[in-house]
């Protein structure tokens, strides 16, 4: 097995807090991003505050990508790793994202709030969004937490050069579920600027050996070639029916 580190330019983004279940949870210009830290106890969070002013609502989610453009093989295996911190109100989820410009080429911004692939303002998430890491219920404020990679995860390690994963709350956020009472929901994490590696989101995969296309293409000796057209060579069966 291997280890996949997430890039340094993971962050939170949180929406503006607003009197309205909508207007937070599909906030397309959140109100601040928090990237470059080592830890945050709003990894995803879901609020519902009551007061003299009336009640308002704010949501919170958390983005990273991960450099595969090394991987030339079948990944067969594949599990998101977050060491968690702090607070464990929240079941998160992990979903395909297209932040950062959708290559890891721009800064993480507040617009990239509901950047997540499928995502529809008013519409639950489910059947629509990509995951790429089933629900953790069970968050551990002082250890990693797996969430199972998807098939989905494992085709895009294998086929893209930058996966690109939005962290989120399932009962509320993904639900599109408001919530009825007054919370305070938070699930915390460690980033990867936190010094050294031990506490870093990280995906931990298996790569099998090449399989598939094994003939030179255009003089290239099949041992030196990844992927054809952005395809890994593993799911390359023929070219051009050859």
């Amino acid at each position: 097995m291997a280890d996949l580190f997430a890039n340094v330019a993971d962050g939170s983004i949180v929406s503006d807090t607003v009197g309205t279940w909508a207007g937070a949870r599909d906030d397309t210009d959140g109100n601040a991003v928090s990237a470059g830290g080592n830890a945050t106890s709003n990894f995803v969070q879901v609020h519902r505050f009551a007061g003299r002013s009336g009640t308002t609502f704010r949501v919170g989610r958390s983005f990273m990508y991960f450099d595969t453009s090394g991987i030339t093989g079948n990944v067969s295996a594949a599990t998101i790793k977050i060491y968690g911190s702090n607070a464990n109100d929240c079941a998160v989820i992990a979903v395909k994202s297209n932040a950062y410009g959708g290559d890891g080429g721009t800064a993480l911004a507040t617009t990239d709030l509901d950047a997540i692939v499928g995502y529809s303002a008013g519409a639950n998430l489910a059947g629509n969004a990509t995951i790429y890491g089933n629900i953790n219920s069970s968050w551990n404020t002082s250890a990693y937490n797996s969430l199972s990679g998807t098939s989905d995860l494992m085709a895009d390690m294998q086929n893209n050069d930058i996966v690109i994963v939005a962290f989120l709350d399932y009962s509320n956020d993904y639900r599109n579920n408001a919530p009825g009472s007054t919370v305070s929901n938070n699930s915390g994490a460690y980033f990867a600027n936190y010094s050294g590696t031990s506490r870093d989101p990280v995906i931990v995969y298996t790569e099998d050996a090449a399989s598939g296309y094994a003939n030179d293409v255009m003089g290239v000796a099949t041992a030196n070639i990844g992927k054809v057209l952005g395809i890994a060579t593993g799911n390359i069966g023929e070219i051009l029916g050859v």
